[in-house]
């Protein structure tokens, strides 16, 4: 057991989760410019509760994970060790989140055809927060070798 913790050790290094994390900052940020550059949202009809709703959904998706993962970054690059499951909760919460959020963009812009340019920065920040779900997913499953190799 002790090999299989040493090649793991070896292949994650002391800097993958602060990669990561960088990643996904990197990422939202850019999703916060889309969302602010091009006046954005989530779908739902205009004036509706469902419009809102959804806005929230994404804006508070983004805004929440950005405020959790910013110090466990910060946390890492000082030589802190966050605990596995800890950051494991927070991964996996992030992953659902954005998956979500991208889903909710892609499936409205994929019918949305009011302005090109609006379109093409909707499927963008979609796609954008779909990929970095798959980060979060990434993190996901570090932090489980991570807890079943100590």
């Amino acid at each position: 057991m002790a090999e299989m913790k040493d090649v793991v050790t070896s292949l994650l290094g002391h800097w993958a989760v602060p990669a990561l994390k960088f990643i996904q900052i990197l990422l939202a940020i850019i999703c916060i410019a889309l969302l602010r550059y091009y006046n954005l949202s989530f779908g739902g009809e205009l004036n509706q509760a469902s419009y809102h709703d959804r806005y929230l959904f994404g804006v508070m998706t983004i805004g929440g994970m950005l405020l959790v993962t910013i110090p466990i970054f910060v946390a890492h690059l000082f030589g802190s060790e966050i605990r596995p499951g800890l950051d494991l909760i927070y991964s996996l919460m992030g992953f659902v989140l954005f998956l979500t959020a991208g889903i909710l963009s892609l499936e409205f812009y994929v019918i949305y055809r009011n302005r090109p340019g609006n379109l093409n920065a909707g499927r963008s920040l979609g796609s954008i927060l779909i990929i970095n779900s798959f980060f979060f997913l990434l993190n996901t499953i570090v932090s489980l070798v991570r807890i079943f190799l100590k």
